[in-house]
């Protein structure tokens, strides 16, 4: 109704202006016939009457409009906060997950340090027992070629000595000094076999 109220007054006020306008024209000579109020007044009434009309037809539709409008806004609107907080929500989730895979990435790689730092000193150690059991070998295979040299050089040493030897004799020895070592020779055979 304060729509109606405003509609006729506004109505009115054109009405009472128009009238004037007509009545200060006509003493200058120039005014507004009466013919023409006559088709203002018939206007007006027509425009007011299709006022009414449209108002009293376009009401509930226009008003249902404008509300199924600002209930879809407000819809809208309230989907619009819930996905922002929902938004919000998850950006602080993200930058706890950034915060955690920092640490986690400080933490892998500490670890990767000091694992290599176990392999150095593990793979350090291993290489110092294989340098220990490499030297005992050498040094044990050492021992046992010089052992093998020195017998080797024993044989050759007595063989060569034993060389020597029949020369000197061959030399030096006689027939009768041949008679008298086999005569010995023999006698220390027989002295051994009696004992």
């Amino acid at each position: 109704m304060k729509t109606f109220n405003k509609i006729f007054f506004l109505f009115v006020l054109l009405f009472g202006l128009s009238v004037g306008v007509g009545y200060s024209a006509e003493e200058g000579g120039h005014g507004v016939t009466p013919s023409q109020i006559k088709n203002l007044i018939w206007w007006s009434v027509n425009f007011l009457a299709l006022i009414v009309l449209l108002y009293k037809l376009l009401k509930k539709p226009v008003v249902n409009f404008f509300k199924s409008r600002q209930e879809n806004l407000l819809k809208q609107y309230e989907e619009l906060l819930a996905k922002k907080k929902e938004a919000e929500a998850k950006y602080l989730e993200l930058q706890e997950k950034v915060k955690n895979l920092k640490e986690e990435a400080e933490t892998i790689y500490q670890n990767y340090i000091e694992q290599g730092i176990r392999e150095k000193e593990k793979i350090l150690e291993e290489a110092k027992l294989q340098a220990a059991r490499l030297k005992e070998q050498a040094q044990l295979y050492i021992s046992q070629e010089m052992e093998k040299a020195k017998d080797i050089l024993r044989v050759e040493l007595a063989q060569e000595a034993v060389k020597l030897a029949e020369e000197i004799l061959r030399k030096n020895v006689t027939e009768e000094d041949q008679k008298v070592l086999y005569k010995n020779f023999v006698e220390q055979i027989k002295g051994r076999s009696l004992n």
